[in-house]
């Protein structure tokens, strides 16, 4: 299972010291304790939402980046460019073909996931 709180903890450290902002500095600027800030980087404590928000604004990242790690700037690294092609057009007909082609992926996948946990 994966450690959530520790990825993101570890994101934020990294941010934090990206822009050269010791935990203290960090932890002022949050409104919580050194003691927490430190904990939250060591993925032994968490934030809150409104928290995680506060860290997104100030450092100018998603928070999307923040709990999954993924930058939205690059997603399209990710997708075929005809994927993202068809969805940045104004052909209605080919981006729901698109859609109902993913949500049989989904269901396809789904199947095959639930086969293999048995």
């Amino acid at each position: 299972m994966r450690d959530y709180y520790y990825e993101i903890g570890q994101r934020i450290a990294s941010l934090r010291k990206e822009h050269h902002i010791t935990q203290e500095q960090f932890a002022e600027i949050m409104d919580i304790s050194v003691k927490h800030c430190s904990e939250v980087e060591r993925g032994l404590s968490s934030l809150s939402l409104e928290k995680l928000i506060s860290v997104s604004d100030y450092f100018d990242c998603s928070m999307d980046y923040l709990v999954h790690g993924t930058d939205p700037d690059n997603l399209t690294l990710s997708f075929p460019n005809t994927m993202i092609e068809i969805m940045r057009s104004d052909n209605e007909k080919e981006k729901e073909l698109l859609n109902e082609y993913l949500r049989m992926y989904a269901k396809l996948r789904n199947g095959s996931c639930n086969k293999d946990s048995e």
